[in-house]
């Protein structure tokens, strides 16, 4: 008999871990058939990635409530493992009464043999076991609640593979208490948790006694293992793959700065963006496989909270189903020998259209705040890029008024299609050099004050750059600019999925810098700040790149500049609009705090989405030179009413392209707008030198 049932569990065995291993290893294929991509990263980041993300779940805590159930139930598994492991090996050398040589009682079990190191730490194990089964429960009691009883807005898709997995792991935390509580009736054992000894009363009400408790002991362990090998063959197939994928996509997390896109070889790339299944990388296959759809993301995206048809969660799902449904596809016909361009032929493989809408990719801001709420390290700004190159770069399908700024980016260097020659109009009565004077001099400046064409073109910002190049006069700063040989850094064009024309005029910028040998630059454009920072690089533009706020922050600190307590008193109560490309690609939250605080005595008000967590304005991801997808609600109004209900006087901002959501926020239907003043930069009409007037924004 005990033959038979080794026999038994040594095939369930064999064939639950051989099948887990061909559907891990044929998935891991799937993906690498996706284009190359290189992972810069040491093997002590990899480390210390999966250690803080996965061991230490620190995405998942920032939603404590959730964060802590989930933590039940992933340090459950953790214990349960060693629990687990125990019984595999026991399936093999006596599962339920041949004792291990050396070793007293009816089963195998490794507390025991621990035991003859660490004396009672059976009775230890046995009280954690009760506890964490309980916890685990608890877990899954919640998540359930979360996702058929309360409905959560982000867990809008059916699962039934949710209610498969929920199911199993209960049974599993279920079997082991009615299998350990019969081993306390069997063994007569009387020290026990209180939690046993509650499953030892319900037991005996049940009727289990000495006589028949074994009976339940192997039932309970049996149901138990079989339950494991039958979670060993479903997982891999299922949205519970995370268990498997997210360590290894934290393992492979790039090590790149946030605010950089992948670069594409315009002259040599085989693939220009990501238009069919095969043409993702491996690495955005692997966040497709990671993907659990929690929804985290979605309930973060200002798209979606606006009824954009924009779902990130669903890019990850979508890309993730493409992969599983049409990937060996892929593989068959390169084995029978078709060629690249007969593959991508093949109309089923198309993921834009067929499984992810055109509406939806133009409707991302890039804001980024679907990549920080993200648990398992995915990354769908990635994507969506890829496929907005497609569109741009291969079939020229882009929205009309998008293509105008581009067309005016390509011609005027400046998405304002304002002639290049009037760069330095702003620059009148004031005393500022350009790159080209100080080398015509001889000399050449500590800063390159970048403008941006927001500062040079646009009147609310000119004044914001006249008001920044006044104090970095005043605060003996040796600056300069580039003036009309200065071009738009390419971020909107970037972001638009023109990487053509991005590379364009980043190489004529970098060219230019370059030739002035400039080494630091000062701008006040988040935007232009994360690209020269982050992404000039890529093309051998590498500079120090400070955005104004830290900048004025240092200033300030050095006494170069001072507050004028007047005009503080004037700018009242002040909530701050944190940037995204400053907060959440660079993470720069304190600095503009700290100057306001200072400019304003410390009259600071947080608005209820903020800093990480701060809504976008809706002008980023070249959002900003079109109209926005059909939603419910503006994005820009939305968190203008965030704004309002600070009941602040100033709202104060530190990126130009919260100007233009702001001229739309004066316009909202009830009016509110106008009770508030709004500054789309820092307010350094609180700022002045010990020597001159204050200076106005």
């Amino acid at each position: 008999m005990e033959f038979a049932q080794v026999a038994i569990f040594a095939v369930a065995f064999v064939v639950s871990f051989a099948y887990a291993g061909y559907a891990v290893m044929k998935y891991w294929k799937l993906a690498h058939l996706g284009q190359p991509q290189e992972i810069k990263s040491t093997f002590g980041s990899k480390v210390k990635n999966v250690f803080i993300n996965v061991l230490l779940q620190k995405k998942l805590m920032k939603k404590p409530v959730r964060g802590i159930f989930h933590i039940f139930i992933f340090y459950g598994f953790l214990i349960y493992g060693g629990h687990t492991t125990s019984q595999l090996i026991g399936g093999f050398f006596g599962p339920f009464h041949m004792p291990l040589v050396g070793v007293t009682g009816y089963e195998f079990s490794i507390p025991k043999l621990v035991e003859k190191l660490i004396p009672h730490f059976h009775y230890i194990y046995d009280y954690a076991l009760d506890i964490v089964s309980l916890l685990v429960l608890a877990g899954l009691a919640f998540f359930a609640l979360r996702r058929w009883v309360y409905r959560a807005y982000e867990l809008d898709r059916p699962s039934g593979q949710s209610m498969v997995v929920i199911s199993m792991i209960s049974t599993l935390m279920i079997s082991t208490l009615i299998a350990e509580g019969a081993h306390a009736i069997l063994q007569a054992n009387t020290h026990i948790s209180p939690i046993r000894a509650s499953m030892v009363s319900m037991l005996s009400a049940w009727g289990v006694t000495s006589a028949n408790a074994g009976y339940w002991y192997i039932g309970g362990w049996w149901t138990h293992i079989m339950t494991v090998f039958a979670f060993m063959a479903f997982v891999p197939n299922s949205k519970h793959a995370h268990l498997i994928w997210a360590p290894v996509n934290f393992w492979f997390e790039k090590e790149t700065p946030k605010g950089q896109l992948s670069y594409l070889d315009t002259e040599n790339a085989k693939v220009w963006g990501a238009a069919n299944v095969q043409d993702f990388t491996w690495k955005d296959h692997m966040n497709g496989l990671s993907c659990i759809e929690c929804g985290r993301c979605t309930i973060e995206c200002p798209a979606n909270r606006t009824g954009k048809q924009l779902n990130p969660k669903s890019i990850m799902g979508d890309l993730k189903h493409a992969l599983m449904e049409q990937m060996g596809k892929v593989q068959a016909a390169k084995k029978a020998g078709k060629t690249d361009e007969e593959i991508s032929a093949m109309p089923e493989l198309r993921v834009i259209d067929n499984y992810t809408s055109q509406e939806s990719l133009w409707a991302c801001t890039t804001c980024y705040a679907c990549v920080e709420a993200c648990p398992v390290g995915n990354n769908q700004v990635d994507a969506i890029i890829g496929m907005r190159r497609a569109l741009v770069l291969s079939e020229g399908a882009l929205p009309g008024e998008l293509q105008t700024a581009l067309t005016n980016m390509e011609n005027q260097s400046n998405p304002w299609g304002v002639g290049s020659h009037k760069r330095e109009e702003w620059t009148e009565g004031l005393n500022i050099k350009t790159m080209a004077k100080w080398a015509e001099e001889g000399q050449k400046p500590d800063v390159l004050f970048w403008v941006g064409c927001a500062g040079a073109f646009d009147d609310r910002n000119k004044k914001i750059a006249q008001s920044l190049a006044g104090l970095m006069n005043k605060a003996d700063v040796k600056f300069g600019i580039l003036g009309t040989e200065e071009n738009c850094t390419g971020d909107s064009a970037r972001r638009a999925g023109n990487e053509y024309l991005f590379q364009t005029l980043a190489g004529m910028n970098i060219q230019t810098m370059n030739n002035y040998g400039v080494q630091k630059i000062v701008t006040g454009c988040p935007h232009c700040f994360n690209t020269l920072k982050n992404e000039y690089p890529q093309m051998g533009g590498n500079y120090e790149v400070e955005h104004h706020t830290t900048f004025l922050d240092k200033l300030l600190k050095e006494n170069k500049i001072q507050v004028d307590q007047q005009k503080a008193k004037e700018l009242g109560v002040v909530t701050y609009h944190d940037s995204c490309y400053l907060g959440r690609y660079n993470d720069t939250y304190d600095a503009p705090r700290s100057v306001i605080e200072k400019a304003t005595g410390g009259k600071v008000v947080e608005a209820v989405d903020t800093k990480s967590r701060g809504l976008c304005c809706g002008a980023g991801g070249a959002q900003m030179w079109k109209e926005e997808e059909n939603g419910k609600e503006r994005v820009n109004i939305k968190r203008t009413n965030q704004l309002i209900a600070t009941e602040a006087k100033t709202v104060a901002s530190a990126c130009p392209f919260s100007s233009r959501p702001s001229q739309r926020m004066r316009c909202s239907p009830d009016g509110r707008f106008g009770r508030r003043s709004v500054r789309t930069t820092i307010p350094f009409a609180a700022l002045t030198t010990n020597r001159t007037e204050p200076f106005s924004a």
